[in-house]
């Protein structure tokens, strides 16, 4: 590690690596076609005419459209000359890509930069060099997202800056881009959560009135009441009922080797075969409960590990903690979201380099961050995937610093009394 550190302390490297990457990512990104952003731009079209972007002509029983309708806006402008000439499919769509790759390099840039205004107990140089040594162990993965033109990175962007907007105590403007980041990935509303608690409870009217601009007044502006809520009952019955009101996991199975998260991960343990000859060794109710219980534990002891007012050193591992949630929890997550690991990765680097941290916590942390990368490196490896070798690696770590947390909380608790 202190080699490595020696290394990335040299910028010139540094920059290097950069100014290789950028390039050749926009490269591969415009040979594989934009291959998600074709989704994206797939809703906009069908968005444009007045027809519902959650259902899927190539497949009916499969939704691929799992956003909030309010991202169609967001898209709208890189449609550029793009011309749908089938479902999921666009003629003259490079521009779009490079345009959306852009998008995604500036939404990087400036996450970075609210990171480091997060991290302002730190000498800016530790900081620094903990960013950078965050960033090239995630390099490969915030490649794969790059690459596949993705929107995490964006979604990453706006609720890092809800963070830094409310730690300004703006708390409609946080609220409001908080909301934009939901509208890209919906598991993020465990910030919600986390803000509310970090508030004792005063951001709620804000998050209200952030929520009813960005789903419903600024939609419905631009295109009628009517047909916003019928979007927003369309992405409720789509993407958000199978999982908030199943009661059985054969509603929402989903075990992808790709997918992460905490329901893939324990479905693999219980389920086997393929669509339509899934085999479950216990009942499909009863691995719904468990995925519900164990989601539930989860969820509660962040709360509580946020709630304890640990030291402020110590703020950072809360975000991180947070950001598991949003990682870990949600129906299926693919390898790319795990980009968001640069993040994690300074958040503990951070707390490592923090004067008051003891011993035993810097081994413990650096020991996580160890096994999270070897996770990340050893993706290829199919015995992992099917172990969720990639999951459990990221389950310990936010164990581990809730531990922490949990155990500053308690520790500043009991000086102050």
């Amino acid at each position: 590690m202190r080699a490595f550190k020696r290394i990335v302390s040299f910028n010139i490297i540094f920059g290097i690596i950069i100014a290789m990457f950028i390039p050749a990512m926009a490269i591969v990104a415009c040979r594989r076609d934009g291959r998600d952003l074709r989704v994206g731009l797939f809703g906009v079209e069908q968005v444009l005419q007045k027809k519902s972007p959650y259902e899927n002509p190539t497949d009916p029983n499969r939704t691929i459209f799992r956003y909030a309708p309010g991202i169609t806006i967001l898209e709208y402008p890189f449609l550029l000359k793009s011309k749908m000439a089938a479902p999921f499919q666009f003629e003259g769509i490079i521009p779009s890509i490079l345009a959306w790759y852009c998008a995604e390099i500036l939404a990087l840039i400036f996450s970075a930069l609210i990171l480091l205004k997060l991290a302002s107990s730190l000498p800016s140089s530790v900081s620094w060099r903990n960013l950078k040594i965050g960033f090239l162990m995630s390099l490969p993965l915030i490649g794969y997202e790059l690459s596949n033109c993705q929107n995490k990175l964006i979604a990453l962007f706006f609720v890092l800056l809800a963070i830094l907007l409310f730690e300004r105590k703006k708390m409609l403007l946080s609220a409001i881009s908080l909301c934009i980041g939901l509208t890209i990935y919906i598991p993020l509303l465990f910030f919600t959560l986390y803000l509310l608690i970090k508030s004792r409870g005063r951001f709620v009217l804000s998050f209200i009135a952030g929520a009813l601009a960005v789903f419903i007044i600024g939609p419905s502006l631009i295109w009628g009441f009517n047909f916003n809520n019928f979007l927003l009952k369309e992405w409720f019955d789509s993407s958000l009922k199978p999982f908030m009101l199943a009661n059985s996991y054969a509603s929402y199975i989903d075990l992808r080797v790709s997918s992460q998260s905490l329901p893939s991960a324990i479905g693999r343990m219980f389920v086997s075969g393929h669509t339509e000859t899934f085999k479950y060794s216990i009942s499909p109710e009863l691995v719904h409960i468990i995925i519900k219980v164990f989601s539930a534990v989860i969820v509660f002891l962040s709360c509580l590990a946020v709630w304890k007012r640990p030291k402020p050193t110590s703020e950072g591992l809360g975000l991180a903690v947070f950001l598991i949630l949003a990682l870990i929890i949600p129906l299926y997550c693919i390898y790319y979201t795990w980009a968001w690991l640069f993040v994690i990765y300074f958040m503990m680097l951070n707390y490592i380099s923090s004067p008051g941290s003891s011993n035993a916590e810097k081994k413990g942390l650096l020991i996580l961050t160890s096994v999270m990368f070897l996770s990340t490196c050893l993706i290829g490896v199919s015995a992992l995937k099917q172990g969720s070798f990639i999951f459990w690696a990221t389950f310990i770590s936010w164990l581990g610093m809730s531990c922490v947390l949990l155990k500053d909380g308690f520790n500043k608790k009991v000086l102050t009394k």
